[in-house]
């Protein structure tokens, strides 16, 4: 079955069992909702664990697993990356895609010249920015339509209209 990372945990929370969460995915209100059960491979083995609440704090995301009450069973976490199943995703519309489904994509300006790769996806709480490797430099570009005009998922290439001085 094909993992879908929809976070990693960097730090503990506390001591009473939270942990911090970097979010790599979308609709995390959805996979991170209480009763949202998620996966963690740590120690040689796959562990299924349930959200009891997450919370936003400072850009990371607090969480609470169930039967999970004190830092001294979390603390060994760090690092490792919490996924879901591609079974458990929903249908997107058609002009719709998945955080998983971008990571990687080439892009290409209107032209079709190829201008990089994406990178890292950055949720900025306005919209999602995308960061684009070039063979020469990063930059960013916002993923909105008046940047992003064709997402092609089978293909993974992703044509963007470049903003002056890019």
């Amino acid at each position: 079955m094909e993992k879908i990372k929809v976070g990693i945990l960097t730090n503990t929370h506390g001591l009473r069992g939270e942990v911090k969460v970097k979010i790599t995915s979308d609709f995390w209100k959805e996979r991170f909702a209480k009763n949202a059960v998620l996966y963690i491979d740590v120690d040689g083995h796959t562990k299924e664990l349930c959200v009891v609440n997450a919370r936003l704090h400072k850009g990371m995301l607090i969480v609470k697993f169930k039967d999970y009450d004190d830092i001294n069973q979390v603390e060994h976490w760090k690092g490792n990356a919490l996924y879901i199943f591609k079974e458990q995703l929903h249908e997107l519309n058609e002009d719709e895609a998945y955080y998983h489904e971008m990571m990687n994509a080439r892009v290409q300006d209107i032209d079709g010249n190829e201008i990089g790769t994406v990178v890292e996806l950055i949720e900025t709480g306005a919209n999602l920015v995308l960061r684009v490797r070039g063979e020469k430099r990063e930059f960013l570009i916002p993923f909105v339509k008046a940047f992003v005009t064709m997402f092609d998922k089978e293909k993974k290439i992703m044509q963007v209209t470049m903003m002056e001085g890019l």
